[in-house]
Order: C-alpha cells, then structure tokens, then sequence
C-alpha cells in the first residue's frame, strides 16, 4: 500500500481526504494549527503542528517516509515544504481557488468590489511588503514547478487556469462520492419551498455581494420574498463593512453572521427556494452542490466556468440577469420537473467522477 500524508490547514475541509480512504493508500493526517474546540474532531486522529520554521524539519522527516503528500491550499508556509522534500515523494495539490485567483484579483472583483478591495492593497509599509512578496512568489512558483499534480472538480476550471498559468502540473478531477452532499439522492423532497433566497457563502469579496443587493434595492420586490444573506465566517474590513451597511439599509434583506456546524449546514437549503453567488470564479462549490440536492433555484455569473460546467452538464442553471425579473415576479423556485431533471443530473456527476477512478488516477502517477 501507498502511504500519503495530508497537510491541512483549514479544518473544514480536513474530509476532504476521504477521497483517499480505502484499501490502495495509508493516510496520515497533519493539521498546520493549534487544537482547540472547532477541530476537536480530530485531535486523536491527526498530528498538530504550528506553521513556523522550528518544526518544518520534524514535518519534512514525517512527509520524506511517504511515497505522496497531498497539499490541500498553497501557501507560503506550505511551499517551503514542498520545494524541501525528498524528490522521490510525489505531490498533489489540492486546489482551493484563492492561491492563484488572488495574484490577478482584478479579475474576479466587480467595479463597486473594488473600490473596496484594491486600495487596501497599497497600504501599510510598502517596502516590507514587496520584500515579502517577492519571496513569497518565489517560492510559491517553484513549488508549482515541483507539484507533480493538481486536483480540482471539473476540467473546465483546469481549461480556464492553463490559460493564465501556463506552468500548471497534471490535472487529475476530483471524485464526488464519498461527500456529504452527494451521498444521497431525495427524489421526494418537499414541494413547494419557502420564499427563501440566499445570497454569497462567506464574508469573501469574491461574492460581489453589493451588485445583488444593488439588484435587490432596485427592483419591485415581491412581498412573498425573504432574502438572507451568508456572512457567517471570512476577515473583516471596509469591504464587510459596506456591506453590513447596505443591508441595514434593506428591509427584506437578514444578514447571517453565526457559525452553522457542519452537521447542521446539511440540511441548510432544505427550505430555501435559490440561491445566488456572483462570483466571477469557482467559488462556493460544495454550497452549489448543497443546493440543488435539495431542488434550490441556483444563479451563477456568466464568467465563473462553474456556470459553463453546470450547463454543458445540463443542469438548470441560471444567469444573474435574470434575478431582478425574477425578484419582482416571484418566479424563484425550480418547477418539479426542473429538480427532478437536476437530481438525475447529479447522480450521472457522480456516477462520472468516482471515487475509484479517483484513486485509479492517483496510484498511476505514484506509480510512474
């Protein structure tokens, strides 16, 4: 059997590795940060190292005894493992979407996101930050170089990141078995919905959540409508602020700001009739899959390839151009018909990304 080790940072993403569960790897489990109550799941089941240079040797000695580490988010810390490991040892990264999406921010920011954003960016002590950067890039790149594979849901993303980063490694899909939001298929679930609509996933500005509440202000909102808005985890700063403010500003517009448990986020969209993210990349991706289990209405932006991928899967997807209409008429629930095609749809997703194949795809490269 292969042994791979899995560097997290992110807790609650930490199932992620599940996809390698089974009987062709052994998996360890380390977590770059503290133990405390939101991670306790894990506290016998993985080992807990702090990310500073004292113990890069002790974490590099663990990672040198395997035959792959899986890398799941790059960052600074995380590169300068990666370019000091044994070159024997195969590299997978797991791609969240910030680590590259950040570096041409311009891109993915709407016009009233970035008069937030950008000129936050040209503050503080300019000299010590470019100095970092620079070594921060440095870095960050040859470990790309190094990376034998990167690992991300659909091709289409990879297509579109090949065109801005030429320097990308393999691109191995990801399985969607094995995940919670795809571990059953409910072809009898309630009907009708609420007059519920969500907006965002986070905090993050990639949301462009000002655009949507600028929609929302503007148009004749039907009175049956309720619209929350998730903003439970993500940093704070001008951009949060402004955005707090303009939902003030809202009447028919909750902002929620509380952690929901896993376990309880489940069931989130059970109730809710859409869901609408404007963000401009792959972004939300687990919420995406959330919601249309349970025969949520989903908006995307035309620009994030998650919206191409959907339709060329032939899903019921819909544009944010037609929200406002939508808004105003209280056409905002998927018919039966629409969910159950949606449903089926999802089960071929999964059926067409397996776990075996997953792991197949995985054993190959550590076997070349």
């Amino acid at each position: 059997m292969k042994k791979i080790i899995h560097i997290h940072t992110d807790y609650k993403f930490i199932v992620d590795s599940e996809r390698y569960m089974g009987e062709i790897f052994v998996n360890e489990i380390l977590i770059l940060g503290t133990k405390n109550s939101s991670n306790s799941e894990y506290h016998d089941k993985a080992q807990f190292f702090d990310p500073h240079l004292e113990y890069l040797n002790e974490i590099l000695t663990i990672v040198n005894s395997a035959d792959a580490l899986v890398i799941y988010s790059l960052d600074f810390y995380k590169s300068k493992i990666i370019n000091r490991v044994d070159k024997r040892v195969k590299i997978i990264w797991r791609f969240f979407g910030t680590e590259l999406y950040s570096r041409k921010l311009h891109l993915y920011l709407s016009t009233k996101s970035k008069s937030f954003v950008i000129p936050r960016l040209f503050k503080g002590q300019i000299k010590s930050i470019f100095r970092f950067i620079i070594q921060e890039e440095k870095w960050f790149y040859r470990a790309i170089r190094r990376t034998d594979a990167i690992t991300c849901v659909f091709k289409e993303e990879y297509d579109y990141l090949i065109r801005h980063w030429d320097h990308l490694p393999k691109f191995i899909p990801l399985s969607l078995e094995n995940r919670n939001y795809s571990k059953a298929i409910d072809f009898e679930l309630d009907y009708p919905k609420k007059n519920t609509i969500v907006i965002g996933n986070s905090r993050a500005y990639y949301n462009n959540h000002l655009d949507i509440l600028e929609i929302v202000e503007r148009c004749k909102l039907d009175k049956k409508i309720n619209i929350r808005l998730l903003f439970n985890y993500g940093a704070e700063d001008a951009y949060t602020h402004r955005v707090r403010q303009k939902v003030d500003d809202l009447e028919r517009v909750t902002l929620l700001d509380s952690f929901i448990p896993p376990h309880e986020f489940i069931d989130f969209y059970g109730p809710v009739a859409a869901f609408v993210t404007n963000s401009y990349r792959q972004l939300a991706l687990g919420n995406i899959f959330l919601a249309l289990h349970k025969g949520v209405k989903v908006y995307l932006n035309k620009k994030n390839p998650t919206y191409t991928w959907f339709k060329e899967e032939g899903l019921y997807i819909y544009e944010i151009e037609h929200l406002k209409n939508d808004l105003e008429t209280g056409r905002i629930h998927l018919t039966k018909n629409e969910i159950e095609h949606n449903l089926k749809c999802l089960n071929q997703l999964k059926e067409d990304h397996s776990k075996a194949d997953f792991q197949l795809e995985v054993l190959q490269l550590l076997n070349n």
